[in-house]
């Protein structure tokens, strides 16, 4: 009977931190990550700034949740991925990772500079290297079911990851490019990879 009130605090709780986060993404793209101050986050979260520092002693904290986000949406973008093919190919991930580069292009649209801090911000507390290494597992297990991938796929993942980053990081550094640089790049350099490793 206990484990009962226990699972609903603990549901609740999980709503309220993913509230949070869903939230202060949606206001620091909007704003920009130094423009947003915790009290801002609290309110449009309907809980008080108390509150909001239960769940995270430190505003920098929600980059490492959104930045955990953008790792998970990778791999539910993979799971689309497999519910429309049992066997994705090489350019199944390709099309994976251009799509999540297009959602990144959109949620960055107004404010660089948090994709920038969420992803590039965190390297030295050694974050980066982790959410890398989540990321080259995703697409690990999908190129080794991918009847088309010749190499080895974890090789494979760790290029592609490192192209994705690499095109990434450019295009955040960089003023001024149209607004399809960063899906043209990306397209233009995956493939060139592609064409090495099929």
């Amino acid at each position: 009977m206990n484990s009962s009130p226990r699972k609903l605090r603990d549901r609740q709780r999980a709503e309220t931190r993913a509230e949070i986060i869903r939230v202060a993404f949606d206001l620091f793209g909007r704003h920009g990550y130094a423009e947003v101050p915790v009290e801002m986050i609290a309110a449009e979260a309907g809980i008080s700034r108390a509150t909001f520092f239960n769940y995270f002693p430190q505003k920098d904290l929600l980059l490492r949740e959104i930045a955990n986000a953008r790792v998970a949406r990778l791999k539910s973008i993979l799971t689309e991925v497999r519910s429309t093919s049992p066997a994705p190919t090489l350019g199944d991930v390709v099309e994976m990772i251009l799509k999540l580069t297009r959602e990144n292009a959109r949620i960055s649209l107004h404010s660089k500079q948090l994709l920038l801090a969420t992803v590039f911000g965190q390297t030295s507390r050694g974050f980066l290297l982790t959410a890398r290494e989540h990321a080259i597992e995703v697409m690990t297990e999908s190129l080794r079911a991918a009847p088309d991938c010749r190499k080895d796929p974890h090789l494979v993942a760790e290029t592609l990851f490192a192209v994705y980053m690499a095109t990434m990081l450019e295009w955040l550094m960089r003023e001024g490019v149209p607004e399809n640089w960063l899906a043209d790049a990306m397209h233009n350099r995956l493939n060139l990879v592609m064409e090495g490793v099929a």
